[in-house]
């Protein structure tokens, strides 16, 4: 098997953790326990411009403290939202682990391995800053779970993949689709650690994050790219369509895409900031449909462009037919047809990120 085919470049990405993974409680679990929510003052947790509904009437309906609040439960929602995600994909790397230790390299399993050990790291810290910001505004992680009936769907994630996985015998299916997820969650988190007002302590567990998932990230682009290798011509085609509907459906800010659990979260959030169901259910059409805001706030229209252009270099680089990456880049731009839609010189200007350094 050549090279190209293998998982060979995990060697250095194990040589990275290695240094890092004796760390984990400096980086995540010691700042988490130290960050008191009654010190937030006006400290933002979330991109101030990616605050589910900024600028919508409904924004400005609410008091100042509300508005925090939203801004507050946005962060909770995403990361409870991502620490969920972190377990499903813990699942499958797992399955992964055993799969790679039983038919191919031992140390490559390992590192498979450590994955999963520093995403529940990530897990129990997200966790620990979650539970604290809900007991100042006096709700709970229950409260916070009843909302967000987006859950399910990561639960649907594993099974789907598991499943095939079982049939096929690998999980090439699922190596393939992790690269949007990574990038979907490196955006807002970018906008996050660079907001102005973010709260010090929480900016510094998002940078740790991130500096991880920059390295999982390569993991991701990588094994992408190996697992599409591997497969048969028909396999190939059906992997790079679903691929194309899968990260058409992943979103920052609105979305032509949205679906009714994203939905129950977003009028379930607002609920829990004292709007009435009725109302915050007007709320969301109006900012799904882009009533009052036809353009999304600056941060989130180059979020989203830069969601774009990241799936379509990845999808240049894949070594599958002209039509065939063609075809997926129509269907990822029809869901971001916002950005899409406009010439280059009219279109924000896509994020640029620097390297983090710890």
């Amino acid at each position: 098997m050549s090279a190209a085919a293998t998982f060979e470049f995990t060697r250095r990405l194990q040589l990275v953790s290695d240094r890092d993974v004796e760390r984990l409680d400096d980086n995540f679990l010691a700042p988490a326990r130290a960050f008191d929510a009654a010190d937030l003052g006006t400290h933002l947790l979330f991109p101030r411009e990616m605050s589910w509904y900024y600028g919508e009437p409904i924004w400005h309906e609410l008091s100042p403290a509300k508005q925090q609040m939203l801004n507050h439960l946005s962060f909770c929602q995403s990361y409870f939202s991502t620490a969920v995600a972190e377990a499903a994909t813990n699942t499958l790397n797992f399955q992964a682990a055993l799969q790679t230790f039983i038919r191919e390299d031992a140390e490559v399993a390992l590192y498979m391995a450590r994955e999963v050990v520093e995403e529940t790291t990530h897990i129990q810290s997200f966790l620990i800053v979650i539970n604290k910001v809900l007991t100042h505004h006096g709700l709970t992680l229950d409260d916070l779970r009843r909302a967000n009936v987006s859950l399910s769907l990561s639960e649907r994630y594993v099974q789907a993949h598991s499943l095939v996985g079982w049939l096929r015998g690998n999980l090439d299916f699922y190596y393939f689709t992790r690269f949007p997820l990574n990038v979907n969650q490196k955006t807002v988190e970018r906008c996050a650690i660079d907001e102005p007002d973010m709260h010090p302590g929480v900016r510094a567990i998002l940078k740790n994050h991130a500096i991880d998932e920059a390295r999982h990230m390569q993991m991701s682009r990588a094994t992408g790219k190996v697992a599409l290798s591997r497969m048969g011509t028909a396999m190939r085609w059906l992997a790079c369509i679903g691929f194309a509907h899968f990260a058409a459906r992943l979103y920052i800010g609105r979305h032509k895409k949205d679906g009714t659990l994203q939905r129950g979260t977003r009028v379930g959030t607002l609920v829990l900031c004292g709007v009435p169901k009725e109302r915050a259910n007007q709320a969301y059409e109006a900012w799904r449909d882009r009533v009052n805001q036809p353009e999304d706030p600056p941060l989130v229209r180059a979020g989203r462009h830069y969601y774009l252009r990241q799936m379509s270099e990845y999808v240049d680089q894949l070594e599958v037919p002209l039509r065939l990456r063609s075809y997926m880049k129509r269907v990822i731009s029809d869901g971001y047809a916002d950005v899409a839609a406009k010439a280059p010189d009219a279109r924000e200007p896509a994020l640029e990120f620097g390297d983090l350094t710890r």
